[in-house]
């Protein structure tokens, strides 16, 4: 099984920006799934595709150059995808996603995690919470049993969900060093006038001159600092608890799409229109692809 993940970008927006992280994630043969979390949001809320209604009295930034994401073809290393599935009422969740964030202090932004909230051992949105629909799809996907919290993946490697600290930082380790000959660049920003409409703009490319890379791309937009309560070890409750990572929704489909690329230099070019519910804080979003 391969999976190829690729280089980081600050996005470019006018007025304001939207912070972007971009990291691929293409899986060999198989389906990617994308992740969510905090607040369940509404179809009307959620991001809107190309050819939907847009206002016409707005800037549209996606022709606007930006000097990582035009860049000339080079080698990227491999960002690592940590997906953690956590939870409001699981007392061991804070403890996983401070080792994540130990692993980050060590190799920086070659780690993308994604928080991912579902009912199980989790507050579900319609009582106030972060678990939603999306989320619960996702953790119940998880080819693994008894399904438990903390439950983390790295990179997809192998499949394998991980229920302990010591796994995550042995798995990260071995991942980071892999090689990868997809370089996946975004680039993102909010439309003048202080609007809630946000263009997402995705790169893939092959950097591999006789090599050639066909899976899944998923597109999502997260929120860091959001507080909410938190269970914590020896019977804590922690009412303001700040929530890092959180995915808010994906820009293309629940399962991504379809891309394929092949020899150096080749890509394809994906672009997405945004429609941000005013409670998203753009300062604090970013876009994972």
């Amino acid at each position: 099984m391969s999976k190829k993940f690729l280089s980081s970008i600050t996005a470019i927006g006018n007025c304001k920006t939207v912070i972007v992280y971009c990291l691929t994630v293409i899986v060999y043969c198989l389906t990617f799934i994308g992740l969510a979390a905090c607040s369940n949001i509404d179809e009307s809320d959620r991001l809107v595709p190309v050819g939907s209604v847009v206002p016409s009295d707005t800037t549209d930034i996606s022709d606007a150059t930006d000097s990582i994401y035009d860049a000339p073809v080079a080698a990227v290393p491999r960002r690592v995808l940590i997906e953690d599935y956590t939870g409001q009422r699981c007392a061991n969740c804070p403890d996983a996603t401070e080792n994540i964030h130990q692993l980050q202090q060590i190799y920086g932004n070659l780690l993308v995690p994604v928080a991912i909230q579902s009912d199980y051992m989790g507050i579900s949105e319609k009582d106030g919470g972060l678990a939603n629909e999306l989320g619960n799809t996702y953790f119940n996907s998880l080819n693994f049993t008894p399904k438990v919290k903390p439950a983390v993946q790295v990179s997809r490697f192998y499949g394998d969900v991980l229920t302990s600290n010591t796994d995550v930082t042995f798995y990260v380790e071995n991942v980071v060093p892999m090689p990868t000959p997809i370089d996946v660049r975004v680039k993102a920003g909010l439309h003048e006038g202080g609007s809630q409409l946000a263009d997402i703009d995705v790169k893939v490319i092959c950097t591999d001159e006789g090599g050639s890379v066909s899976g899944k791309l998923q597109v999502w937009v997260t929120e860091d600092s959001i507080v909410a309560p938190q269970d914590y070890l020896n019977g804590r409750h922690i009412s303001d608890y700040v929530h890092n990572h959180v995915l808010r929704a994906t820009a293309n489909g629940t399962w991504g799409e379809p891309v394929s690329v092949g020899g150096m230099a080749d890509m394809r070019e994906f672009h997405y229109t945004a429609e941000l519910p005013t409670a998203w804080k753009p300062q604090n979003l970013a876009i994972v692809a």
